[in-house]
């Protein structure tokens, strides 16, 4: 990786709590992927081992999160993937851009928290200060991929955690997501790339997928009691929803149940429009309408605050970001550049 040109390419957007990142150079997924990790403490040691040993990296202690996400199309067909991501604490948007010689150009998203940052201490602060930024391609929890397939974690904070121990390559949560974007194009390809990978939850909590493509499929992907990957797919050219509960319950198996009404007004709202999506400027309403205001944060609340709201259209991909719950500025986020480095528009 260039670590220089990477730390450079940092950019705050217009004033607002919303920060880019240009990843230049080979951050070393096939090399990660030789021997995979089980936790964040073996990432941690993967990136001081491989590039950055002279970066005082922390192991953070990453909050609770909660989330909700739909897979949609509009009236003319085009596939979106609608997320909201709800953490327990400030924490606004680091968008990262990766374009690896041997896989696809991606716009993911992750929280500065989980690179160390806090609410007193963000992004911007000069090179030696943001070090810990080049551990970011290793930490995304939603994207969108130049093929179109998209990706987005959900906690489910009342099941377990799983961890597989079966001899594949072990991934965590979020190397996962990586893993995802740079290699597969497809929802089954993404389906079949966990399937060859032992996965283990992070920071204790159990975590659920949602995956799009371009074709207009989706699925959500669980982990039940027994360890085992659960797929629930949608019907054809149907909606899908999800939020902080297993879709794949069963009888046997009780379990809350939270996040149902945000669950249930996004069904609602698409079932009232034919099982679609008027348009990207509506799906990003429906985000709205489901996020957590920051007037309404709780700290008791696993879902206390909406962080920041994505809309990934697949079909020419991108993405288009709101942060913290302020829905008048939406800016978009280009997968693949006309020229090097982010160039965003207000949406």
């Amino acid at each position: 990786m260039n670590s220089l040109r990477t730390l450079r390419s940092l950019r705050r957007i217009d004033g607002a709590l919303f920060w880019t990142l240009d990843v230049h150079g080979d951050y070393r997924l096939r090399d990660f992927l030789r021997a995979g990790a089980r936790n964040e403490r073996e990432i941690l040691l993967f990136l001081k081992r491989t590039f950055l040993p002279w970066v005082p990296l922390p192991l953070p202690r990453v909050p609770e999160f909660g989330c909700s996400s739909f897979a949609a199309r509009t009236p003319d067909g085009r596939p979106l993937l609608g997320r909201n991501f709800d953490l327990n604490r400030f924490s606004p948007p680091l968008a990262v851009r990766t374009a690896p010689a041997d896989g696809y150009a991606s716009v993911s998203t992750t929280s500065p928290l989980f690179l160390g940052y806090s609410e007193h201490r963000l992004p911007g602060r000069g090179l030696l200060r943001d070090l810990a930024l080049l551990a970011a391609p290793y930490v995304p929890v939603d994207g969108v991929n130049e093929r179109g397939l998209a990706v987005a974690v959900l906690l489910v904070p009342c099941e377990r955690p799983v961890h597989q121990e079966t001899g594949r390559t072990p991934v965590t949560t979020t190397t996962a997501v990586r893993l995802l974007l740079d290699r597969a194009a497809t929802v089954d390809e993404a389906l079949a790339l966990l399937g060859r990978h032992d996965m283990h939850h992070a920071i204790g909590s159990a975590f659920h997928f949602h995956l799009a493509d371009a074709s207009g499929a989706s699925a959500v992907v669980e982990w039940g009691p027994d360890g085992a990957a659960r797929t629930i797919r949608p019907a054809p050219g149907a909606p899908q929803a999800c939020t902080n509960f297993r879709l794949d319950l069963r009888p046997e198996e009780p379990s809350s149940r939270l996040g149902t009404d945000r669950f249930d007004l996004m069904e609602r709202t698409l079932a009232a429009a034919g099982g679609r999506i008027p348009s990207e400027a509506a799906a990003m309403d429906l985000l709205a309408a489901v996020a957590h205001p920051r007037d309404d944060w709780d700290p008791a609340n696993l879902v206390a605050g909406t962080q920041w709201s994505a809309v990934f259209d697949l079909a020419e991909p991108s993405a288009l970001l709101c942060a913290g719950c302020d829905y008048s500025r939406r800016w978009r986020l280009p997968v693949l550049p006309a020229t090097p480095g982010f160039r965003f528009h207000r949406a």
